[in-house]
């Protein structure tokens, strides 16, 4: 049987880490992707500023909650903005990123989502080899943390660059690819690196010629595709919706991963604030259901 999990980013943040887990339990979810962006070694109310010990003490509880309401943690979601051209910055982003890897063995995950370098920070007409090197070294930097803790970093796929109207570098899927590869077979990297396919990233890029549309990029990426992020939108702007609220083939999608063997959980990545927050609770547990027919019908 095919699990449904849901990202609970939302959730975190208006009732907190513990009862985010709980509600996702409650809603149907059988897992969770656990939002791990808001954490950060340069904020000093964070607990990722206290110390490798009590990181692994806060997230060992978290995992032992979960594991008593009967919930997985399947995966979580890690830095999200890509190193940027700040030293300082970059320096607190490798240190966050080991936390991250450190957060997600102790909560159980084997995967830790996170993302590319972007086009909104280095430019539309970056250098090829420039986007290359600056992505290839940060992934290169975090994956030694995720090889000692026994975890696999996922880097999730991308779609337009939001404000500058065009494809986003590594929304361009030859890019993506490339990239991914050249880490994915250097030995030590290889058990450790994946892809975790973002369907409504993916969905905006395909209105730049030359970008497939979602259920061929899955095809073409195959068995690295580990980990989803499944949302809906109208090819346009990153709407984060329900899947069957927007204009992306949820059948060819489907089906496309059903080809490639995929035997993971149907992560959901869905803004749940859409109605407003005072209906947060019921939009993730209809997305949970919409998700669950969608499986039972393609």
């Amino acid at each position: 049987m095919k699990r449904v999990g849901i990202s609970i980013f939302n959730l975190q943040e208006q009732f907190g880490d513990f009862r985010a887990i709980e509600i996702a339990k409650e809603i149907g979810a059988d897992c969770v992707d656990f939002n791990l962006c808001g954490f950060d070694v340069a904020n000093g109310e964070s607990v990722y500023a206290r110390g490798e010990d009590e990181v692994r003490a806060y997230f060992r509880r978290l995992k032992e909650y979960a594991d008593k309401l009967g919930i997985g943690i399947e995966q979580t979601h890690g830095r999200i903005t890509g190193v940027k051209k700040d030293e300082k910055f970059n320096a607190d982003f490798i240190k966050s990123a080991k936390m991250d890897c450190i957060a997600t063995k102790e909560l159980g995950a084997k995967y830790c989502v996170m993302h590319a370098i972007t086009s909104m920070v280095f430019g539309a007409d970056a250098p090829d080899e420039l986007m290359y090197s600056v992505n290839n070294k940060m992934f290169a930097d975090i994956l030694p943390f995720a090889v000692k803790e026994d975890i696999i970093i996922a880097t999730e796929t991308f779609g337009d660059a939001p404000g500058l109207g065009c494809n986003e570098f590594f929304g361009d899927m030859t890019h993506f690819i490339n990239s991914y590869e050249k880490l994915a077979n250097v030995p030590e990297f290889s058990k450790h690196f994946c892809i975790c396919m973002d369907t409504g990233h993916t969905h905006r890029s395909t209105r730049f010629e030359g970008n497939p549309k979602v259920g061929d990029v899955i095809r073409k990426m195959g068995g690295a595709i580990k980990v989803l992020h499944l949302h809906d939108n109208d090819g346009y702007k990153d709407q984060h919706k329900i899947p069957m609220t927007g204009t992306l083939d949820w059948k060819d999608t489907i089906t496309a991963l059903c080809e490639i063997g995929y035997d993971g959980a149907y992560n959901l990545e869905v803004l749940l604030t859409h109605f407003g927050k005072d209906f947060m609770i019921e939009e993730a547990r209809f997305a949970v259901k919409v998700m669950r027919q969608i499986l039972s019908t393609y």
